[in-house]
């Protein structure tokens, strides 16, 4: 009987991108993290990390030299998951495309679509894999699975671009399992982008060392492997673990943690019906969320931007009171903002027991109350989280959320993202940035 490394690498050799459909969102995920990755080459941490990465050896998507093609990849990948924008892999615990297109678009190289996109596939056959093996009590402990399945599906994107063959394949992984890592509580820090740029620049490395002959345990899925060091009990693995879904990524409408989106969904559903009645100091609010399925959102009074990003009070009174989140909400001036802090101190956010979610983002129903001198409003509901296969994106949004993003960064720089000369050239990449 085949294992299950067996089983990944034999699905990962084989994919060519799949059909149609399948290379179109592969495409949406492409163009969806490098719009995002401009924005975040205006982050602090990524400016930190360019400086301290500087040198002759690679280029970052923005232009900005680095010392290595490595150091370059760590940038991309830091550079797409700070601003919390990227896209969302539920199954795989991960952000998918942050890891991913960083291993394998590289700036100043030659890339055949056909071969960017298989690579890609490959990568997420991978994530759907370790992520949907390891399953929820995985992320549950406190790993933050960017970092843990990230490396992973770096490993498998860039394996596939590089040809590796069955027995590197396998080695590659042996040695990206010693490089998975990242934590949860360092959501809301900026180590929470470091750790997707660890995981991408480990998979690429990892495959480089492969590559050059470094061999690895015959199976670190294996017993005493990675499952059981950093797994769940024992499930059934099914043929469809390994079979390709990119249908199932979600992408994100609001730069902030995804265990918002529902909450924010909800609030713009409310504010659709009632217009700008929030920022009314008689007006009272109280969410009700399944149990568990916000305990990311830590910060109830964020002191910063990056705080902000994790905090569901804030979260929903700016899309109250506004009627939409944007990244200037998590900008200095945004979140010191006199009405959006006041409609926070009339919002209650309360568990509902009878909801257990388990963690799951996606379970059960939020509720959002909205009452004024003791009258009620309101009431609204949202089981489908914005931007997620229940709820899926427009075109039109995801190009208006490029512009946004790619408008950040030319304000910033003076001038256009270097790295879209590459992918304009890519048609199934083009068509979702309206290029």
């Amino acid at each position: 009987m085949n294992t299950f490394l067996d089983r990944l690498c034999e699905a990962i050799l084989e994919t060519d991108g799949g059909d149609s459909g399948s290379r179109r969102l592969i495409g949406r995920a492409i163009a969806d993290t490098v719009a995002v990755s401009a924005v975040g080459f205006t982050e602090t941490v990524t400016r930190f990390a360019v400086k301290t990465y500087e040198g002759s050896g690679g280029q970052a998507w923005s232009g900005a030299r680095c010392e290595s093609r490595e150091a370059s990849v760590m940038i991309n990948a830091v550079a797409a998951h700070s601003p919390e924008f990227d896209d969302v892999y539920l199954e795989a615990l991960a952000h998918p495309g942050t890891i991913i297109v960083p291993a394998i678009l590289h700036a100043g190289a030659s890339h055949d679509q056909d071969a960017i996109i298989s690579a890609a596939a490959a990568g997420l056959i991978a994530a759907r894999a370790v992520g949907g093996r390891l399953g929820q009590a995985h992320y549950g402990r406190g790993w933050h699975g960017t970092g843990t399945v990230g490396v992973f599906a770096a490993t498998a994107a860039a394996g596939k671009l590089a040809s590796l063959g069955l027995r590197q394949m396998k080695g590659a992984f042996g040695l990206a399992a010693a490089m998975s890592g990242g934590l949860r509580i360092n959501f809301g820090s900026m180590a929470k982008p470091c750790q997707a740029g660890f995981a991408a620049a480990g998979g690429v490395r990892a495959v480089r060392l492969a590559a050059a002959g470094v061999g690895a345990a015959d199976d670190v899925f294996g017993p005493g492997g990675y499952f059981d060091l950093y797994g769940n009990e024992p499930t059934t693995v099914s043929d469809d673990l390994f079979s390709l879904r990119p249908d199932r990524i979600s992408v994100k409408l609001y730069p902030c943690c995804y265990a918002a989106s529902r909450l924010i969904g909800v609030a713009l559903d409310a504010y659709r019906v009632l217009g700008p009645v929030f920022s009314d100091p008689a007006v009272r609010l109280r969410m009700v969320v399944p149990q568990g399925s916000i305990a990311v959102l830590r910060y109830d009074d964020p002191i910063d931007c990056l705080q902000a990003k994790f905090s569901a009070p804030y979260a929903v009174s700016a899309a109250l009171v506004d009627g939409f989140v944007g990244l200037s909400h998590f900008s200095e001036a945004g979140i010191s903002r006199r009405e959006v802090r006041d409609c926070m101190s009339r919002l209650t956010v309360e568990e509902d027991e009878t909801q257990p979610s388990h963690g799951e983002l996606t379970t059960g129903v939020v509720r959002l109350d909205v009452f004024r001198k003791g009258d009620r409003l309101g009431s609204y509901s949202r089981s489908a989280l914005p931007g997620s296969p229940g709820d899926a994106p427009t075109l039109d949004q995801i190009r208006v959320k490029a512009t946004d993003c790619l408008s950040t960064f030319e304000r910033e720089s003076g001038h256009g993202l270097p790295i879209l000369d590459q992918v304009r050239g890519m048609s199934h990449v083009a068509h979702w940035l309206g290029q």
